[in-house]
């Protein structure tokens, strides 16, 4: 990793429906993206909700671009080079948010709430706890429940992601996409100043408030979508393309691509 650090720009994307929807226009970006990787243009961060084994899986079944970091889980795991299937995630970061989360403390903002779904087995773990509200009547109501019991019941100490209409994580109030990010940039020593985001829903909000400078593909939930009108910032682009597409339009108008 010593030989990145003078990058000219660090990359932060999600994953689903930002990077992935058109495979046409994914590998396009990719070749790019690869191309500025090893001219030492780019340090690319991948920040997902999927476990390090899909996005592994995902670089050959789905064209994802090789990157330089992986944050996983929502922002509750972090991944060096090399990736393999089997790899620990970084313990300095994982210790970090272990001091002050109870997964079993967690659990309790749950109670008593009728038609909470918990997630797969592997989306839950001793640093997220992850369900869906899909079948509850009111789910915004809902949220609102929970994100007042992690303020004063839960000390504050966890924080509530509530993303794409269904998806609700939480996890420690000092994780996140954004947060994990900005770990990684001051573990590797690289410049704030040279980040761009891209993300596409609610659980990307938090690399734009860290970071306020970033593209919102065309296909956003209305949760980001939402961010955006609240932050109506020139360093907040809102691409008129979906997906693949929409992260290489915002490329080039911070000029880092060619049109």
């Amino acid at each position: 990793m010593e030989g990145r650090m003078d990058v000219k720009t660090v990359l932060a994307s999600d994953i689903d429906n930002t990077l992935t929807g058109d495979r046409k226009e994914l590998k396009t970006l990719s070749r790019e993206l690869g191309r500025m990787r090893e001219s030492d243009e780019l340090f690319l961060i991948l920040s997902t909700g999927r476990r390090l084994e899909q996005v592994i899986d995902g670089f050959e079944s789905e064209g994802i671009p090789q990157p330089d970091a992986i944050v996983s889980q929502v922002g509750t795991e972090i991944y060096l080079p090399p990736f393999h299937r089997d790899q620990d995630p970084l313990h300095v970061w994982r210790d970090m948010l272990m001091e002050d989360f109870s997964r079993s403390e967690a659990l309790k903002l749950l109670e008593g709430l009728e038609g909470v779904r918990m997630q797969p087995d592997h989306f839950n773990t001793d640093l997220k706890v992850s369900c869906y509200l899909d079948e509850v009547q009111n789910p915004e109501a809902m949220v609102r429940e929970i994100k007042r019991r992690a303020e004063y019941e839960g000390d504050g100490l966890c924080q509530v992601v509530w993303s794409s209409g269904r998806d609700l994580d939480i996890i420690p109030a000092a994780a996140g996409k954004g947060q994990a990010i900005r770990f990684i940039l001051n573990l590797l020593k690289l410049d704030v100043e040279q980040i761009i985001v891209a993300g596409d829903s609610g659980n990307d909000r938090s690399m734009f408030e860290e970071f306020m400078r970033g593209i919102i593909v065309a296909n956003a939930k209305p949760e980001l979508q939402q961010f955006k009108k609240e932050h109506p910032l020139p360093d907040i682009y809102m691409a008129s393309a979906p997906y693949a597409a929409g992260v290489r339009e915002g490329l080039e108008y911070f000029e880092l691509l060619g049109g």
